[in-house]
């Protein structure tokens, strides 16, 4: 959490910055003011901002005097210092006081927010690279190290005091908010440590969860007081479950040392303190499950919230499967998966691999409708699904599913139109389906496919019909021959062209020029 404080004793000013600078967007949360200097350190004593913008000539207590005082409270606070006097010694002042920008008075809005910008972005990677040190320390067998297992072992049993909690917040600089699930190595895999093979294992799983779970600042790795290996795993946005996490480790295992570990997850605790109950909950499991067959054992309200998510899947799946003429309807439907992802918050893994299947499923039906090939779009969408988040996997695929149907939708569009456009330009001649894919450049049961799909009846029903509503009009409106009228609308013999006019229309083409020209008899040009 980012806190930033205003100080200057003009309202208009401190109020006027607290209301024009875009705070989330820069990455502050909090949003202090002060008209002075002494209300300026006692905010700075309760709420400890990071960032601190302050006047220099002020009533009570200077802006530098500020400085000088908040500096000793608070010996990383970022400081952008704002004056209406163009003076070189204040200037001066400033920068022997390490402060980290100097603005004159009247600051550009989009000049202040991007100061701003990148004080807060300094304090992320500072605090990034202290953690780093950190983790390198623990990671290399440390005082710290064991010290924090101490507390971690604490924490799970329950017995956690007052100063190991200090501890862990202020010299280890997690964060008491903190999301995190417990994962339990079932001891069968090192129940014999007392042999030296036995131990070799558990020296072995330890320093692959140190490089994978602690290298990673993805959890911290421990010892519970009945030396079972114990894992605490960070659950964030873009891990929201230690199932994926664990899987990993597992595999590396099974591969190095040829054994197949089980591990159980406890539920996401909310909070180091509430650590004990994602422990308790491991623990019931690894009581009651001993027989499971599975190398993760969740707990219940996880597999049931996977079985329930799973049934929508499968409905929004045939819905879209079903319908995949339907570029619309498919992403509408899509919209309601990806909501279903992020309400049953899946993890990374499980939501990349359902968008991979219900992508697939999709590509398969319109390659078999369709009749073309999807060269590597399904390839394409696997490598940009490693390594994404749940919310991100939903989008990339959308993509790559609207991408594909709109693209036929379109290519359909221009092909049925092409197809219209050469019948009615060529009825006279003697065209069929082959004739007509191989002017589009498409094979021939494609096209008749394509041309039955979107156009509700066959190509060469379609034909014959414009052919015969030529011939219609012409006997409605000219006095020309019937044998005439044959040959303009493609039939080289007079007598079937008879028969396939009166299968259409119920008369001969002599009757319906009759019925339609009147009672009298019309006499047909020479």
């Amino acid at each position: 959490m980012m806190k930033i404080l205003i100080v200057d004793d003009e309202k208009m000013i401190r109020m006027g910055i607290k209301q024009v600078i875009p705070w989330s967007s820069v990455g502050i949360d909090e949003v202090y003011t002060a008209a002075s200097g002494n209300e300026a350190m006692t905010i700075i004593k309760e709420h400890k901002p990071d960032i601190m913008i302050t006047d220099i000539s002020m009533t009570e207590m200077t802006g530098l005097d500020l400085i000088e005082e908040a500096q000793k409270e608070i010996k990383d606070l970022r400081i952008l210092v704002l004056t209406g006097y163009d003076n070189f010694e204040y200037a001066r002042a400033c920068l022997r006081m390490n402060v980290q920008d100097f603005h004159l008075k009247p600051i550009d809005e989009e000049v202040l927010t991007e100061s701003i910008r990148k004080q807060v972005e300094s304090i992320k990677e500072a605090r990034r690279q202290e953690k780093e040190s950190l983790r390198q320390q623990r990671t290399i067998g440390s005082k710290q190290q064991r010290n924090l297992e101490k507390i971690m072992r604490n924490l799970v049993h329950n017995r956690i005091m007052e100063t190991e909690k200090t501890t862990l917040y202020e010299e280890y600089k997690f964060q008491p908010e903190e999301r995190l699930q417990i994962a339990v190595f079932v001891p069968t895999l090192y129940q014999q440590r007392e042999t030296g093979d036995g131990q070799f294992k558990v020296l072995s799983i330890i320093n692959i969860c140190l490089d994978l779970i602690d290298g990673r600042n993805r959890g911290i790795s421990f010892m519970d007081d009945d030396g079972k290996i114990v894992m605490a795993l960070f659950i964030s946005e873009t891990h929201r479950s230690g199932a994926e996490t664990m899987k990993t480790v597992l595999d590396i295992i099974n591969d190095e040392y040829d054994v197949t570990p089980k591990v159980i997850l406890g539920s996401v605790a909310e909070g180091f303190l509430n650590l004990h109950v994602s422990y308790n909950d491991a623990m019931y499991l690894l009581d009651t499950d001993k027989q499971d067959v599975e190398e993760i054992v969740l707990t219940h309200y996880e597999k049931s919230k996977e079985t329930l998510f799973h049934g929508i899947y499968e409905e929004l799946k045939k819905a879209m499967c079903d319908n995949t003429r339907d570029v619309d309807y498919v992403l509408h439907v899509f919209d309601s998966f990806s909501k279903a992802v992020e309400a049953y918050n899946l993890s990374d893994y499980y939501a990349s691999r359902c968008c991979f299947e219900l992508a697939a499923s999709i590509f398969f039906n319109y390659f078999h409708y369709s009749g073309e090939t999807i060269d590597n779009k399904l390839n394409s969408l696997y490598q940009n699904l490693m390594n994404v988040s749940a919310i991100e996997a939903c989008e990339v695929t959308r993509m790559s599913v609207e991408q594909v149907l709109e693209s036929e939708d379109t290519q359909t569009h221009e092909i049925i139109s092409k197809a219209k456009r050469y019948i009615e330009e060529h009825l006279a001649e003697d065209i069929s389906v082959s004739s007509i894919a191989t002017e589009l450049f498409i094979t021939p049961n494609y096209f008749s496919r394509l041309f039955k799909r979107i156009m509700g009846e066959g190509c060469n029903e379609y034909i014959v019909r414009k052919r015969i509503e030529k011939a219609k009009s012409l006997l409605e409106m000219t006095t020309m021959k019937t044998g005439k009228i044959a040959l303009m609308v493609g039939y080289r013999d007079t007598n079937y062209f008879s028969l396939a006019f009166k299968k259409h229309t119920g008369v001969s083409p002599t009757k319906y020029r009759e019925n339609t020209q009147g009672s009298e008899s019309v006499t047909e040009e020479k």
